[in-house]
């Protein structure tokens, strides 16, 4: 609480946030085979209750009455508590929701606290309930179903701040006496006190010590998850670049290549040159064309000899017999 605050009085304090804890549940002892056998309608001897996780606080100081709304079934549901404990013990053989509703002081000025609870009589891992609970249950051992909270009060009343303070006096005040000694028990059933949970900061902070464990090793896990991830990415990438690698030089040593069959290529081009000699002339295929070029004769005149001999260059005529005069 802000001192500053408190010393500005009147009837609310400003800037001010109190909490209230609280302990709220069930405890269920299963009363034996023997007792179910006089009364099969009470299996279970159950006590609900509310009171402070600190056993020196003074509730009285603040709560002015609890009402415990019971199933229908059983005589007067409805139970109003004025003092604590506030407890409410029945028995019975079913488990059902119960509604818990807390008044305060009327000096607080404060809406009630409305809280729902389950009665459990069977553990959590108990098989189905056709199986007899002597088989699973033992008389001492009890089923304990509490919960804790906090009720926050923004701005509180500065009387009914006073009277939440009065019940933390209290418990300077018995340092000097008996340890837990309050002007009323804890519990009027002294086989449910020995069940109650037991709160400190101790236990807080090792179980804030035991998350925060938990949450770096589940990080750790997923980081290294995250890193396994992208090693596969990248070897994956590898492979893709070198079989795109691979490809590209396939293709490129088809494209470029030898001489086929007497032909040369180069660049998709081809280049062939073909000569035909023929008895009337020459022919050349060249680049798919073709040039034909005709034949040209040439004579020269005979010259005779002494000899009577003629001769020609050119085409050779057939030769005749020289005459003799």
């Amino acid at each position: 609480t802000d001192t500053a605050a408190l010393a500005t009085g009147g009837d609310r304090l400003h800037n001010t946030t109190t909490c209230f804890p609280i302990s709220y549940g069930s405890i269920a002892f299963y009363l034996g085979k023997d007792h179910i056998h006089t009364n099969p309608t009470a299996t279970h001897r159950w006590t609900l209750y509310v009171r402070s996780p600190d056993p020196t606080y003074n509730l009285s100081k603040s709560i002015a009455k609890v009402i415990f709304q019971l199933h229908p079934s059983f005589p007067q549901p409805t139970r109003e508590l004025t003092e604590p404990p506030f407890e409410v013990t029945e028995m019975g053989w079913g488990e059902f929701e119960a509604s818990i509703r807390i008044v305060w002081n009327d000096e607080a000025e404060e809406r009630p606290v409305l809280l729902n609870h389950f009665i459990k009589l069977y553990p959590s891992n108990a098989p189905v309930a056709s199986v007899d609970p002597s088989t699973y249950m033992t008389t001492t051992v009890p089923v304990v179903s509490e919960k804790y909270d906090e009720v926050v009060f923004t701005n509180p009343k500065v009387v009914f701040h006073k009277q939440l303070l009065d019940g933390q006096q209290h418990q300077h005040q018995n340092k000097k006496r008996k340890k837990n000694q309050l002007a009323y028990p804890l519990s009027h059933e002294s086989s449910v006190i020995e069940h109650f949970r037991t709160y400190g900061d101790e236990s807080d902070v090792k179980a804030m010590l035991a998350a925060r464990e938990f949450l770096q090793k589940e990080l750790r896990t997923v980081k290294d998850r995250l890193i396994k991830v992208d090693d596969e990415l990248e070897e994956v990438k590898g492979l893709l670049v070198a079989a795109a690698t691979s490809s590209a030089t396939a293709a490129a040593s088809t494209t470029v290549g030898g001489v086929t069959d007497g032909t040369s290529k180069k660049g998709g081009t081809s280049s062939s040159t073909t000569t035909t000699t023929t008895g009337g002339g020459t022919a050349t295929k060249k680049g798919g064309s073709t040039t034909t070029s005709s034949p040209k004769s040439s004579k020269k005149k005979k010259t005779s000899t002494g000899g009577g001999a003629s001769s020609s260059t050119g085409e050779q005529p057939a030769s005749k017999k020289a005459k003799s005069s």
